[in-house]
């Protein structure tokens, strides 16, 4: 049977990553069991910096969180193999490298949360912080077994150079192997949409503190490990192994190298340890790899593309996908509006709470009082419009209701049950999504991932019926290879797709072209009737709201000046001064 389109491009990405795994494991097995013992000592010692860099690659690279104290992590890990080496003699060394990072992973997992509120420079000064705060202890307690001068003696077979290496480069594919399947679950699968903005996770319903914490762990996991496999090693450690400035140099080279994946972390591993063996045998400085590294770096997060097998990866999709599909096209469905007594609107029980009450709402911004007093109520089963110019506070009203501003006046009800209380995430996984004006979809995640993050474990089913409504292209598209205003149909997509009680959309028509425009208006008319969901829409396309919305609500400096049908509302000539100009046409 031949394949489609869309199934060639998966079916050669899959065959590629088994003739790598192929590849490697092969390598390694030749490698390790022919090269001379001191090239076996500098390929285990890769295989360790490969621990770290991957450790990087799922705080920086996957989340987004600089750090600078990985191999702090790392010396957590080498001081307890060391400490439990004097305390159990005759364990067996894989048991106490593991005990090592399992040690690490809860002080990665206190750092997380303890830092969950700051970000970018800060939080990269705050980790900086703890890794000198470390090296200063280490420097007054030193490493166990050092003052008696006793090594970590690896047990047998791990004595032996080769099989060390056997098992540095076993405990590293394993470990990516775990980072693997935990990003396919809901708190791993939201660490790349944390990258691309925490507003968008918890509009998700990701819980950030959770999500960052556990990177944080996981991370710390993974170089705590490392540092484990360091003490056998090296036998003795110093703390000139775990100094800051290492982290630093760790940080620069799984950026360049793009260490989110398997084969950037050997790379970066590799050049960690290939990289000064060639400087000192040209008889230059070792410092000048630190320089090179840094420099790469450097240039990598200023193109923002990702590491050298990042891009790799990156250019090998886009060939493999180039003849896919990669626009949304949403098609209203006949049954998706057969209930509707007029447009958007939706016959419900009259004893059913309104899906959304907002009363007395106020903000104020900087001393500027964005909204004042404002009363919304959006009926259930409704497409109700909130309309009004740049800067009257439509934005700051959808922030209010999904809980980003939580310092605001009044009250507000979802299907008659205060909110109030209650944090973003906390309102988005009870029933509260929305989108955002700026698309925030993430580009390295794929269609289908999105979505089932998006929809959660209680609504997968919703899932096709998405896909149907808005013309989704191929599940394992990369989302990256889409327009931007496919990539905005398809946050509204996502969003649907949890079945929520109220859906609020804030510009979902801005960048797409008329035909399509009308196209997406039909589908949101139909679905409070498909979803049992009511919908609250901002949009500055008055032709959109015509077809989208029977109630429109208009707002003015902050403040309610009209609300009621949409075909009186965009008639009444205070709404055609205050928002159309006077003189304007709707």
């Amino acid at each position: 049977m031949p394949l489609d389109k869309t199934e060639r491009p998966v079916r050669r990405a899959q065959a590629r990553r088994a003739s790598g795994a192929v590849a490697l494991l092969a390598a390694l097995v030749l490698l390790g069991g022919f090269l001379p013992l001191y090239w076996v000592y500098l390929l285990a010692t890769a295989a360790i910096s490969a621990l770290v860099a991957r450790s990087i690659g799922l705080v920086t690279n996957r989340v987004g969180i600089i750090t600078l104290c990985q191999m702090s992590f790392a010396a957590i890990g080498g001081w307890v193999v060391s400490w439990l080496a004097l305390a159990w003699p005759g364990a067996h060394f894989p048991v106490l490298v593991l005990l090592g990072g399992l040690a690490a992973g809860p002080v990665g997992l206190v750092i997380g949360a303890v830092t969950t509120r700051i970000r970018g420079a800060e939080l990269a000064v705050v980790t900086l912080g703890f890794a000198a705060a470390l090296d200063l202890v280490l420097r007054q307690w030193g490493f166990p077994g050092v003052g008696t001068g006793t090594p970590v003696l690896p047990s047998a077979p791990f004595s032996d150079p080769r099989w060390f290496f056997a098992l540095a480069w076993t405990l590293l594919i394993l470990l990516h192997l775990c980072l693997t399947a935990l990003s396919r679950t809901r708190l791993g699968s939201g660490w790349s949409v944390l990258r691309a903005s925490e507003r968008s996770a918890a509009a998700l319903g990701v819980r950030v503190v959770a999500a960052k914490s556990a990177a944080f762990g996981a991370g710390a996991l993974v170089a705590g490990v490392a540092g484990g496999l360091l003490a056998g090693q090296y036998g003795l450690l110093t703390t000139a192994v775990f100094t800051p400035l290492s982290s630093m140099v760790h940080l620069a080279t799984a950026v360049l190298c793009g260490a989110s994946v398997l084969g950037g972390a050997v790379l970066a591993g590799l050049f960690t340890v290939l990289v000064p063996e060639a400087l000192r045998r040209l008889g230059l400085p070792l410092d000048l790899g630190n320089i090179i590294f840094a420099l790469g770096a450097f240039d990598v997060l200023r193109r923002g593309n990702g590491g050298i097998w990042e891009q790799l990866s990156a250019g090998l999709q886009d060939r493999a996908f180039r003849d896919v599909r990669a626009v949304c096209q949403p098609t209203a469905r006949s049954r998706g509006v057969e209930g509707a007594s007029e447009c958007g609107a939706v016959a419900r029980p009259p004893s059913r709470p309104p899906a959304l009450q907002a009363r007395g709402l106020g903000v104020r911004l900087g001393g500027h009082r964005v909204l004042d007093s404002v009363e919304v109520v959006v009926a259930s089963g409704e497409v109700h419009a909130l309309i009004g110019p740049n800067g009257a506070g439509k934005s700051t009203f959808i922030d209010a209701v999904t809980g980003f501003l939580p310092a605001y006046e009044g009250t507000i009800r979802v299907g008659g049950a205060p909110i109030d209380p209650l944090s973003a995430s906390a309102r988005a996984l009870g029933g509260v999504r929305r989108t955002f004006q700026q698309s925030r979809v993430n580009g390295s995640s794929t269609v289908d991932e999105y979505l089932r993050l998006a929809a959660g474990s209680r609504s997968p089913s919703s899932i096709p019926l998405v896909r149907e409504l808005f013309g989704l292209p191929e599940g394992r598209l990369p989302i990256r290879l889409m327009d931007a205003g496919s990539r905005r149909i398809l946050e509204v997509a996502g969003a649907l797709a949890a079945r929520p009680r109220l859906l609020l959309l804030d510009e979902p028509a801005a960048g797409l072209d008329d035909a399509v425009s009308r196209e997406l208006a039909a589908v949101l008319r139909g679905i409070p009737a498909e979803f049992d969901c009511a919908v609250l829409v901002i949009e500055h396309d008055m032709e959109f709201v015509r077809a989208a919305a029977s109630r429109t609500t208009v707002l003015d400096e902050g403040r309610i000046v009209g609300s009621g049908p949409t075909s009186e509302i965009l008639r009444d000539p205070r709404v055609i001064a205050a928002y159309l100009g006077k003189g304007g046409g709707a």
